[in-house]
């Protein structure tokens, strides 16, 4: 039992350790093993297996694994012999099929698995395998192991064209194999001590559950179900549940902080939940891969579900992340948030975080084994068939963009359209924009036909606004008089600007009166009416008190009798 123990131990610290542990282990562990294992042991790191035939590969794949339950089982542990020999083995396998995010356990259970297969069946003689001119002679694609379902066969495309490899249906198929024949005892040749690594791998745990703990475990619940032990299925079941009661105690609480009114812009703490949630994924994935040592299909549908979670998570904080950033911003620079500049704001901000959402799950499609690209091209196919439907909403948007860059008005400003409506912009949005008239009627239009008519900005350059009454006074008024009284008028009232300064002109000699024009100017366009109405009252009243006559339209007939 030792000496399970210790193999068991050795397998789980050395090669199947997560590959980017193992990577790590293996460099800086180079150095020092180059002398002591790479010559000692004549292995070239860069030189694949021989796969140029079925019998290369077949022949391969037994001395590459015979010489990794020898690494494996020497008294002096060698981890970079381990990994070489465990590299070179799952490189006689067509994994083309497997999804990326399982490849490092698939790869090894593969590997593992086939082994105790052909260790429990009678083998054919290498000479009856065919060999590289049989291969060319006959132009042989496939090859069956005799009186089973285990093929190789000749990779028909990709980087290891023309290697022969065991197919990737064998692959698939490996653990129902193992389930028919595991009842079988090893073959007579192995010695009645040899055992293989494979349960000792899948009913093993890691470095966090102690070896006595397991020891201790009733039989039942050493037995296997599925793949797993019995204490494998109830460790995982809690670790799942104690990781998702963790998650919604951690909602809850951020919803309860959601709720309270912070003095700050930059609300970084929204981004709790979703990066707690991917920290939790990852926790578990490690646990229950690693620690717990979870195997085969069931590790397989467990991976991929806390994988989809954490890009589900990573995709939410992006998109919060985004959300905080353009608030952000756009409170910082005190910029209104019907403004333009805060739609294009907005704008930006959600296209980077669209950009960082599409490549977030570009990647992950591509690490499951969904063929995104070629989703992807159709939906660009379907996204120009959209585009043409949506020539007017097209047409608004880069209306909106014209309208960002001439800066012909912004909210807050006074316009005229060209066919007479008057109002106050309210906001200039990336589609339309919206203008409040002074009957308070709200006005959306699209920026496309703004940015095809004429438009007057009343508030532009100056944000006063000149007001212009015109009158009429009785031939024989003193003119003087009249200019004053209006300069008068017009100085007097609160809603006249000092600079520039009010001003009287007579226009010309009318048929029915003089004729003279008030100018003056309004603070702002709003004011407009209001003061035309004050300042007409104010000057009727003063003419009349004064005595000086504003005639109405009148015209003299003289009627002559012409003599016969």
């Amino acid at each position: 039992m030792g000496a399970r123990v210790k193999v068991r131990q050795k397998l789980k610290k050395g090669i199947f350790m997560p590959s980017s542990v193992r990577c790590v282990i293996a460099s800086l562990m180079f150095l020092v093993l180059l002398s002591k294992s790479v010559f000692a042991s004549s292995i070239f790191p860069l030189e694949p297996p021989d796969t140029s035939s079925p019998r290369a590969t077949f022949s391969s794949f037994i001395h590459y694994t015979d010489k990794l339950y020898e690494a494996a089982t020497a008294a002096e542990e060698d981890l970079f012999l381990e990994r070489e020999f465990m590299q070179r083995a799952e490189r006689c396998f067509d994994f083309s099929t497997v999804p990326p995010s399982l490849l490092s356990d698939v790869s090894v259970e593969s590997v593992l698995r086939l082994r105790e297969i052909l260790d429990r069946i009678e083998l054919p003689d290498l000479a009856d395998v065919p060999d590289k001119s049989e291969v060319k002679k006959q132009n042989i694609l496939l090859w069956r192991l005799p009186h089973t379902e285990i093929t190789i066969g000749r990779c028909p495309d990709g980087p290891r064209m023309g290697s022969y490899l065991f197919t990737p249906e064998t692959v698939r198929r490996l653990e129902e194999y193992y389930d028919e024949v595991s009842h079988l005892p090893y073959r007579s040749d192995k010695g009645e001590n040899y055992t293989g690594f494979y349960e000792q791998y899948i009913y093993s745990s890691g470095w966090m559950i102690p070896d006595g703990f397991l020891k201790k475990l009733p039989e039942w619940m050493k037995d296997g179900y599925l793949g797993q032990a019995v204490w494998q299925w109830i460790a995982m079941v809690t670790i799942l549940v104690l990781g998702d009661l963790s998650m919604w105690f951690v909602w809850l609480w951020h919803k309860k902080q959601k709720g309270r009114v912070r003095k700050w812009n930059w609300r970084w703490e929204r981004l709790l939940f979703p990066l707690y949630a991917m920290f939790i994924c990852v926790v578990l994935e490690y646990i229950i891969d690693e620690q717990i040592n979870i195997t085969g299909d069931v590790l397989s549908w467990v991976s991929m579900m806390l994988k989809f979670l954490f890009a589900i998570f990573a995709g939410v904080a992006i998109i919060i992340g985004g959300d905080v950033v353009m608030r952000g911003i756009i409170h910082t620079s005190k910029i209104k948030e019907e403004a333009l500049d805060a739609d294009v704001i907005r704008l930006g901000c959600r296209l980077v975080t669209f950009g960082l959402v599409f490549v977030l799950f570009y990647n992950a499609g591509s690490y499951f084994g969904i063929p995104v690209t070629a989703i992807f091209a159709s939906a660009g196919i379907a996204g120009v068939a959209v585009a043409l439907a949506a020539r007017e909403t097209l047409a608004n948007f880069f209306g909106g963009v014209s309208i960002f860059l001439d800066r012909p008005f912004r909210a807050g400003d006074y316009i005229v359209l060209d066919n007479g409506d008057r109002g106050e912009v309210k906001a200039v949005g990336m589609r339309s924009t919206r203008i409040q008239t002074r009957d308070d009627i709200m006005i959306t239009i699209p920026n496309s036909v703004i940015t095809n008519g004429k438009v007057v900005n009343q508030s532009r350059p100056h944000p006063h606004f000149r007001v212009r009454i015109k009158l009429g006074v009785a031939y024989g008024s003193d003119v003087d008089k009249v200019e004053e009284l209006l300069m008068m008028s017009a100085e007097k009232n609160a809603l006249t600007i000092n600079e520039p300064a009010p001003r009287v002109r007579f226009r010309k000699f009318g048929d029915s009166a003089l004729e003279f024009e008030l100018l003056c100017w309004a603070a702002r366009p709003h004011d407009r009416g209001r003061l035309i109405h004050e300042l007409s009252r104010d000057i009727y009243k003063t003419f009349n008190a004064e005595g000086i006559v504003i005639p109405f339209p009148q015209q003299d007939v003289y009627l002559h009798k012409v003599e016969d």
